[in-house]
C-alpha cells in the first residue's frame, strides 16, 4: 500500500481503514460535484448536485440546509497543512506547531506530527463542522511540509502524521467523507481513506502572476492524466477535475466540462475565484428570475401590485419564481448568471441610474438574459 508504513503499522492501519472508511459512493448521479467558495450562495442549484465543496466561513447555517434539502453531501473547505492569518481562530496557534513560513501566500506551515496540532484540528476545526452538520471534508495543503522536511525522514513522519490525524477523525466521526486537493505525494498513505481527488487546471488554467487564462501544454496535460489514471486505478477514487475558463465564455465552458466528462473525469468549470455557479456534469434547473425594483417608488411587496403582475406574468410560470430585490439596498453581490434564468427590469434605460446601468451591463456581458419590462 505504501512505501511510508512499517509491516506492522501497515497491518494496523490497513483494518482501521477497512473498518472506519465510509463507502465510496456508487451510482452515475451521485459522482456529480460543484464547488463554491463565495459568500451568498446560489444554493437552489448548488443543491442539484450530489457532492458540495464550500467554504463553511463564508456558509450561513440556513444555506447549508437548503444545500442538503435534496441529499447532497456538503464538503467543507479543510486547510490541513497550512493556517491563514485570515482564519478567525489564528491567534490560538501556538508557534510550537509552526514548521516555518509559505512566504508565496503569507501563510503558516504546520507540523503534521505535532500532537497539539492533530488536536486542534480535530476538537477546534473539525467538531464544529461535524456539529454544524457538515459530513464531508475537502483537504488541502495536505503535502505543504515538503517545503521544510526535506529529507526522507522528515517525509515519511509527516505522512504517517497525516494518515494518523485522519484516522482519528474517522475514529470519532466513521461517517465523515474525505476530498483531496492533489497532495500526490502523500496519496499512497491515505488513498483508501478518500472518496474522490481533485485537480486543477488540465486543460486550461488560470496565470495569477499575469491575470489570464490559458490553455494548459500537451506535456502538462500527458503528464497530469497519467498520474490521475493510475490514482484511479490503483487508489480506485474519483477524480474530479476543476478548470478555468472567463465566464462570458459559458458555452465554451460546457464544452470543456464535456470533454472532462469523455475523459473519464467529473468536471466542474469556473473562475478562479470559485464563487460561480460554474459548469459541472449535470444541467441544473434554474427555477428562478430575479426582478429588481425600488422600494422608494414601488411598493415593498410588488408582486401584489396589478402592474408588476402583469408585467412579469409572462415569467412567472409552473416552474418558475420570482424573487424581489429591493435597489435601496444595493445592488445584488456575486455573480447572476448561472443562477437565475434572467434579470427583469422595471426601469427602462433611459431612467436608469449609472450604478445601476453599469451593473446590468457588467450582467448582460457575463452572459446573463437582460428583459426590460415596458
Amino acid at each position: 500500500m505504501t512505501k511510508f508504513f512499517s509491516k506492522t503499522f501497515l497491518s494496523f492501519m490497513l483494518f482501521t481503514i477497512a473498518f472506519l472508511s465510509p463507502p465510496s459512493v456508487q451510482s452515475k448521479n451521485s459522482k456529480s460535484t460543484c464547488v463554491f467558495y463565495g459568500p451568498n450562495l446560489p444554493t437552489e442549484v448548488l443543491s442539484q448536485y450530489s457532492r458540495i465543496i464550500v467554504e463553511s466561513d463564508n456558509v450561513k447555517p440556513k444555506e447549508l440546509t437548503a444545500l442538503r434539502t435534496k441529499g447532497g453531501k456538503v464538503f467543507a473547505y479543510l486547510s490541513i497543512g497550512e493556517v491563514s492569518p485570515s482564519r478567525k481562530w489564528f491567534k490560538k496557534i501556538k508557534r510550537e506547531w509552526i514548521l516555518g513560513d509559505n512566504k508565496v501566500w503569507g501563510s503558516k506551515v504546520m507540523d503534521l506530527s505535532s500532537s497539539g496540532w492533530q488536536n486542534f484540528v480535530l476538537d477546534t476545526i473539525v467538531t464544529p463542522l461535524w456539529e454544524e452538520g457538515y459530513r464531508g471534508l475537502f483537504l488541502d495543503t495536505m503535502d505543504s511540509f515538503y517545503i521544510f522536511a526535506k529529507d526522507k525522514k522528515q517525509q515519511e513522519k509527516q505522512a504517517q502524521s497525516l494518515a494518523l490525524l485522519l484516522t482519528k477523525i474517522l475514529e470519532r466521526y466513521p461517517k465523515m467523507r474525505f476530498i483531496s486537493n492533489r497532495g500526490f505525494e502523500v496519496l499512497s498513505s491515505i488513498g483508501s481513506q478518500l472518496e474522490a481527488v481533485v485537480a486543477e487546471s488540465l486543460f486550461y488554467s488560470w496565470d495569477n502572476n499575469k491575470k489570464r487564462y490559458k490553455e494548459t501544454s500537451e506535456s502538462d496535460q500527458e503528464w497530469l492524466t497519467n498520474k490521475l489514471d493510475s490514482i484511479k486505478g490503483e487508489a480506485g477514487v474519483d477524480v474530479i477535475i476543476i478548470d478555468y475558463m472567463p465566464l462570458e465564455k459559458r458555452a465554451e465552458a460546457k464544452q470543456l466540462a464535456d470533454k472532462i466528462t469523455a475523459r473519464g473525469y467529473i468536471p466542474w468549470v469556473s473562475i478562479p475565484s470559485l464563487d460561480l455557479a460554474g459548469i459541472g456534469s449535470i444541467e441544473p434547473k434554474i427555477t428562478t428570475h430575479l426582478l429588481l425594483t425600488d422600494s422608494k417608488t414601488d411598493s415593498h411587496h410588488p408582486l401584489k401590485q396589478e402592474r408588476f403582475k402583469k408585467l412579469v406574468s409572462k415569467f412567472k410560470t409552473e416552474d418558475k419564481e420570482i424573487k424581489v430585490h429591493d435597489i435601496q439596498t444595493g445592488m445584488p453581490q456575486g455573480h447572476m448568471v448561472g443562477r437565475y434564468a434572467s434579470i427583469i427590469s422595471p426601469i427602462t434605460g433611459s431612467k436608469q441610474p449609472k450604478d445601476y446601468k453599469d451593473w446590468l451591463t457588467v450582467q448582460a456581458k457575463e452572459g446573463i438574459r437582460i428583459n426590460i419590462l415596458k
